[in-house]
């Protein structure tokens, strides 16, 4: 950028408003734009990098290409939907409204423009934007300029496109890269010369004038004389002199009024606009003020000495125009072709970009093209060295290495006054993979100018996946299961999925569909989310918990699955499908039959003593109240269902509760079991813990099998002391 003179010059980043400026994997966004003419839009928490991006394009959320230099910085208006605003120097003031893709990232588009330019040199201001109260609708663009002062626009284009205009009052040309400051409703900025403005409503005004005065066309080396007509609101007692804020305009004070004006007169007074010893100078991205071709702004300041107190003594009148070149004008745009960046596939023809420049005549005489030549020299250097553009056989002509035109004109090719040529031209990575530069220059009889051609070519993406082991190691990456084993209620485990970059350019997820419930993602829509893009050499990671919820004791093994969906931007990748298992182990008391398994399962949480016990039978009421010892004591005298309660109670019987009864989300029975404070025996309210033997009962059916059964007992039941 330096060798080119396109540095940032005075743009400085703007923060926007996060609470409207976001989207997927975006909370915070800058914008921030230069003298290469590109606007570029960045995640404030993740500012990304030069040449980090797809291609090796830049790393950032969007890159908007206007080919248009800017000193100053960007503005922004939160409300309506979401604007953002840029002068170029020399143009109009540009809107884009904020956007979303299918992904939800957000992308500015274009929205809209001012129908006026700004001044052709450097110390546009910085666009601010006002609002009453913080009200949609009401939001007002102001803008300061070095040549036509103070200007304004509602915040929003219209249906045409524009800006409408707000007519203010005519102030001189203000300083560079103001701000105007706001306070109670007033405005204020400074001019050049010193002076300090304060606008507000109302405002007395001595006279009324002709303003703007427009001197339509003119060209360098000629002039133009307009008619100021004003007439007197008060009564005045001597019009001092005028001022304008550009030589160029020039007023005598011998034309205005002699002596006092009475109210209601009018006078008229000549403004002469003289461009005859004025020159064209050609200085492309000059940080300096240079006379070219376009529209013309200042003011002409009236000083007056009124008879009556409350009213302006300093009057601004606007004067604009449009200067011309009599002689050819070279105008080369952009400044900066920038094609971007190319992926190259193994196998597969290496991709090209195409993009237009024009070689324009901003003059009014005709203008001949006298050669081209490239170099990658910086411009700026003592010593250039320039190869000459060739043309092949077939008329395409080499723009430097890697980039050419098939329509380039002519050398002595004459372009027209106020004319100008499309030229078509091409980028190849004719080395492979790397970066290409050409300051492509051009030479005429209007002036010398370059315009740069830069893009780019790197390989593909390539992911490198795996999923992590409970040892800390990782598994192959054809392995899409997740298996978290056994887990127990009320634990938790965390595995976690890891995709590398190993390619040779900028890694994106372009699908990512994190799983949730028992079997989740840590950070969904934060790791491993669609359009996370992944730098070569680096890695991202999304963790996966399986968080077992607590339960009752002999609830049945329950097997829990879920899936991540991923894929990338890599074209070998494909679809994944991660499976995600795990089982839920549950703790098991009481007694065991032939196999290890519990006898007795959990039936529920149900409401006892609505109409008398559900399980009539009391084993015991103590202080070492267990489900497991219920069960044994229960299972001992053959009862099909046990229930503990009121933590310290234990019941039996063979008639099951009604499921009227039942508490079906299973939240009342949340009492600890006397003998073990991890256990729940009943709760509040008369609720009732109810195990049920699976070999006599089966839930939903309500008989039972009353067939008298073989106690069969694990060693821990055998050595049980129960009380009664």
């Amino acid at each position: 950028m330096d060798g080119g003179d396109q540095d940032f010059g005075s743009g400085g980043m703007a923060l926007l408003d996060p609470g409207v400026f976001k989207g997927t994997g975006v909370s915070r966004m800058g914008v921030t734009a230069g003298k290469n003419g590109k606007i570029y839009i960045l995640n404030a928490d993740n500012l990304g990098g030069y040449r980090l991006g797809p291609g090796q394009t830049d790393g950032i959320i969007q890159t908007l290409v206007t080919n248009k230099a800017v000193f100053g910085g960007s503005g922004s208006y939160p409300l309506e939907g979401g604007y953002i605003y840029s002068t170029p120097v020399g143009y109009p003031t540009y809107v884009y409204k904020l956007g979303f893709t299918g992904s939800g990232v957000p992308q500015f588009n274009p929205a809209g423009q001012t129908r006026e330019n700004s001044a052709g040199r450097v110390g546009v201001g910085i666009p601010t934007v006002t609002t009453y109260q913080g009200r949609g609708g009401t939001g007002i663009l102001w803008m300061t300029d070095p040549d036509a002062g103070l200007r304004a626009w509602y915040a929003v284009p219209g249906a045409d496109g524009f800006l409408k205009t707000i007519n203010l009052p005519q102030v001189n040309g203000l300083n560079k890269f103001q701000r105007p400051a706001f306070g109670d409703a007033r405005l204020y900025v400074t001019d050049s010369n010193g002076v300090l403005y304060c606008l507000g409503s109302p405002v007395n005004l001595p006279l009324n004038c002709t303003s703007p005065v427009n001197f339509g066309t003119v060209a360098l080396g000629s002039q133009s004389t307009q008619t100021v007509t004003c007439k007197a609101n008060i009564a005045i007692t001597s019009i001092n002199g005028a001022t304008v804020g550009d030589l160029h305009f020039q007023v005598s004070n011998s034309s205005l009024p002699q002596g006092p004006v009475a109210a209601g007169t009018a006078f008229s007074f000549p403004v002469t606009w003289n461009l005859q010893n004025t020159s064209v100078v050609n200085a492309q991205n000059a940080s300096f003020g240079n006379t070219t071709p376009g529209v013309k702004s200042t003011a002409l300041t009236l000083m007056t000495t009124n008879a009556v107190t409350g009213y302006l003594t300093q009057f601004p009148i606007g004067l604009t125009g449009t200067e011309v070149s009599q002689k050819a004008y070279l105008s080369l745009t952009p400044v900066t072709v920038d094609y971007g960046g190319v992926v190259i596939l193994p196998n597969q023809t290496t991709p090209t970009i195409s993009l237009p420049f024009v070689i324009a005549n901003a003059g009014s005489s005709p203008m001949t093209i006298l050669g081209y030549a490239y170099t990658t020299d910086s411009i700026d250097s003592p010593t250039i060295n320039f190869t000459n553009v060739t043309f092949a056989g077939d008329g395409t002509a080499v723009l430097g290495h890697g980039f050419n035109s098939s329509n380039l004109p002519a050398v002595n090719t004459v372009i027209q006054a106020n004319q100008q040529v499309s030229v078509s031209s091409t980028f190849t990575a004719v080395d492979g993979i790397g970066q290409y530069k050409s300051y492509f220059t051009v030479w005429t009889d209007g002036g010398k100018g370059y315009t740069i051609l830069e893009g780019s070519a790197s390989a593909a993406p390539i992911a490198n996946f795996s999923i992590s082991t409970s040892e800390g190691g990782w598994l192959p990456p054809s392995n899409l299961l997740m298996d978290f084993g056994k887990v127990a209620p009320g634990s938790s485990s965390s595995r976690q999925i890891r995709i590398c970059n190993v390619g040779g350019s900028l890694l994106e997820i372009s699908k990512s569909k994190p799983p949730n419930g028992v079997i989740r993602a840590s950070a969904p829509g934060i790791d491993l989310h669609e359009t996370q893009q992944i730098t070569v050499g680096s890695c991202a990671y999304g963790t996966v918990l399986f968080i077992a919820p607590t339960e009752d004791p002999n609830v049945p093994d329950q097997v829990v699955t879920n899936t991540w969906t991923l894929n990338t931007n890599d074209l070998t990748f494909g679809v994944h499908d991660v499976q995600i298992t795990g089982t839920i182990v549950d703790v098991t008391v009481g007694p065991t039959n032939s196999t290890g398994n519990p006898i007795y399962t959990y039936l529920g949480c149900y409401q006892d003593g609505t109409v008398g016990r559900l399980l009539p039978v009391q084993q015991y009421a103590d202080a070492n109240n267990t489900n497991g010892r219920c069960q044994t004591d229960c299972y001992t005298g053959k009862y099909i269902f046990s229930g503990t309660e009121y933590q310290s109670e234990c019941y039996c019987g063979n008639t099951p509760p009604p499921s009227i009864y039942l508490n079906a989300d299973n939240t009342r029975c949340t009492f600890a079991c006397t003998g073990d404070g991890s256990q729940h025996c009943g709760g509040v309210g008369g609720f009732i813990s109810v195990y049920y033997d699976a070999t006599r009962y089966t839930p939903g059916n309500s008989s039972t099998t009353t067939t008298p059964l073989t106690v069969l007992q694990s060693p821990s039941l055998k050595s049980r002391t129960t009380t009664t």
